[in-house]
């Protein structure tokens, strides 16, 4: 109907992980290896509801990016491919697993990629998508990325 407001449902879960990095060329402590315990909330849209009256099915967020970001994120050290020296240094002494971006690995740079890259990978073909990746680097500092 005319003037009516349509709602929009979103459903969002939470996921955590630790890892390292450094921010190449970073003007402060950033620059050196160092870690965090990071935060992903990630946000669902569907153009409808399915069956059971959700958007996604919670589990279904865990099972795909939460298994993603074991797989690569969690406790691992992530770096800039321009920081590979860095990156086999480590793994050659430590046998840690190391990420490479394209980019250099800051929290805005890290929610544009599992927005963008990731989650588009993942669910597509699925009826939800996601349009929000905030990502807390720190309880008091996060980034966000969206998509209508």
């Amino acid at each position: 109907m005319a003037g009516e407001e349509l709602t929009m449902i979103t459903c969002t879960r939470r996921i955590e992980f630790d890892a390292g990095h450094r921010i190449l060329e970073h003007e402060s402590k950033c620059k050196h290896l160092h870690g965090h315990r990071y935060a992903v909330e990630a946000t669902f849209v569907a153009s409808g509801l399915d069956p059971l009256g959700r958007v996604i099915d919670f589990g279904m967020i865990r099972d795909m990016l939460g298994h993603w970001i074991d797989e690569n994120w969690d406790h691992t050290t992530i770096l800039h491919e321009k920081d590979r020296d860095l990156g086999e240094a480590i793994e050659a002494r430590t046998g840690q697993k190391i990420f490479y971006m394209p980019v250099n690995p800051t929290a805005e740079n890290m929610a544009e990629f599992l927005l963008n890259t990731v989650c588009a990978d993942l669910f597509s073909g699925k009826n939800a998508r996601c349009t929000r990746i905030k990502l807390y680097e720190t309880p008091n500092c996060y980034a966000e990325a969206t998509t209508k």
